[in-house]
């Protein structure tokens, strides 16, 4: 797993598809970026996933959970699948998303 750190998934962003969804159109032009890319964490020798998205503005907390569904979403069957799918097509290592222990924060 050491091997993946620093991967970055950039032939994808996550805000592309906010304006598809009813549940993020309303805020979709707030939101860009969203690149998938991996960290490891010799401390507990796992990869570490991550989605940064940058915001023009504050999300409410119904907008943040909205977010926090469409992003599972995107990795489960989205982003994420296009993603393991090519890696694996490439015989490359393809890490397992696992989005039970995803966090959101909201940082300015």
């Amino acid at each position: 797993m050491e091997s993946l750190n620093g991967l970055r998934y950039v032939d994808e962003e996550f805000s592309d598809y906010l304006f598809d969804g009813e549940e993020t159109e309303s805020f979709a032009e707030q939101v860009s970026g969203g690149v998938l890319s991996f960290e490891y964490d010799a401390s507990s020798s796992s990869l570490i996933g991550s989605i940064e998205y940058q915001l023009s503005r504050t999300l409410s907390d119904d907008e943040v959970e909205a977010l926090e569904e469409y992003t599972i979403e995107q990795l489960t069957d989205g982003i994420g699948s296009n993603f393991s799918q090519e890696r694996a097509l490439n015989g490359e290592v393809t890490p397992f998303i696992n989005t039970e222990e995803l966090a959101c924060d909201q940082i300015s």
